[in-house]
């Protein structure tokens, strides 16, 4: 075996053995970068879904209200947008079911 032949067999094994254990290292050292970048994209679009899912939520109570199904109506306070405070135990109507 010459010089040539011992090189091209070295440089052969090298890429067949160190790609892959330099990819999966890649992989490994870049994943929690990616997953945070992807978490913060979610977070800036998340305020859309938000207030969607506010304004649907509103909306709903409008229809209930107009049927006359809500006793206690929410403070204004909780509608502007502030963190919603839930009772723990919410008072219910004695009411026929159909």
């Amino acid at each position: 075996m010459d010089v040539t032949e011992g090189i091209v067999m070295f440089l052969i094994t090298a890429m067949v053995v160190g790609v892959p254990l330099f990819g999966l290292t890649l992989r490994f050292s870049l994943k929690p970068l990616v997953e945070a970048f992807i978490r913060l994209k979610e977070s800036q679009h998340g305020g859309m879904e938000v207030r969607l899912l506010r304004e649907r939520v509103a909306h709903l109570e409008r229809v209930l209200e107009v049927h006359g199904l809500m006793d206690d109506h929410l403070p204004r306070s909780l509608r502007s947008g502030t963190p919603e405070h839930l009772p723990a135990v919410a008072p219910l109507k004695d009411r026929e079911r159909v």
